[in-house]
């Protein structure tokens, strides 16, 4: 990529499409400044704005970086989780966050592209920032903007035994095998990377775990983070663009053209 890479060059580029991705959840966030004056009260008084196209509802923890800041009773470590109907499309909100995430499940596993989540984004945005200016609070001082796409790879598709796994990973090398070291039992990495024109960051954490079904993979989790220039929709959604080019372009240099065009089939 060339240097002017945050200025509008990557956008007459074509990015890699896959009939067949391996993607099974995507996140578009933006991390801001704690909303001064929030609390627990709110989650269910902004849930009426979104209720008709997300009528379910959960609380969970907050991400554990927050669960270390000490505990406010007034405005506690939570988050609240709005989905929709499918289960597939959710919204997570709280003090200091908002993210719109896509999520495949065994009735629903079909691929939602960006192309689609990212009006949803904006209109989903554009409600939770008319909430707080409606209820006198300030404008998000937005810190970061986050682009995630997480790929499952089972074993029997991408890989029988993990010696295999360097015929999906560009750059994996051989496993060894000595009198010593018999037989690899476990590869997990991460890797992180600077984005030309110092706009962020790309991270890829590759490790095992469970699918849906229970079935054994690899999980590869390709995030791109950075600042946008302020704090305006426009300036976020420019972000969010940039990051999916990242993350899609990182996904296609990370991995093997054999892999891409026989199992993702490639276009």
């Amino acid at each position: 990529m060339s240097k002017d890479f945050s200025a509008g060059d990557w956008a007459s580029r074509q990015l890699p499409e896959y009939r067949k991705p391996p993607v099974v959840e995507t996140a578009l966030a933006v991390e801001f400044a704690p909303i001064v004056g929030w609390n627990a009260i709110r989650y269910g008084d902004i849930w009426q704005r979104f209720k008709n196209e997300y009528p379910k509802a959960e609380v969970q923890p907050a991400p554990q970086s927050l669960l270390t800041q000490g505990l406010d009773l007034a405005n506690p470590p939570i988050r609240c989780l709005l989905i929709d109907e499918r289960g597939n499309q959710l919204i997570q909100i709280r003090s200091g966050g908002f993210v719109r995430n896509w999520r495949a499940n065994r009735e629903n596993p079909l691929y939602t592209r960006y192309a689609t989540i990212r009006p949803s984004f904006e209109k989903d945005w554009r409600i939770f920032c008319e909430y707080l200016a409606l209820n006198g609070f300030a404008e998000p001082e937005v810190w970061k903007c986050e682009v995630t796409y997480v790929n499952h790879f089972p074993r029997g598709r991408e890989w029988n035994e993990l010696s295999d796994l360097g015929q999906t990973l560009a750059f994996l090398p051989k496993p060894i095998h000595s009198e010593v070291l018999e037989s690899l039992e476990q590869v997990r990495f991460a890797y992180v990377y600077a984005l030309p024109g110092d706009i962020g960051h790309i991270h890829f954490q590759f490790q095992p775990g469970m699918g849906t079904d229970g079935e054994e993979i690899m999980q590869l989790a390709i995030t791109a983070v950075g600042k946008p220039q302020g704090s305006s929709i426009g300036e976020i959604l420019n972000w969010l663009d940039l990051g999916h080019y990242a993350v899609v372009q990182g996904f296609s240099d990370f991995t093997s053209s054999n892999t891409q065009a026989a199992i993702w089939e490639r276009i």
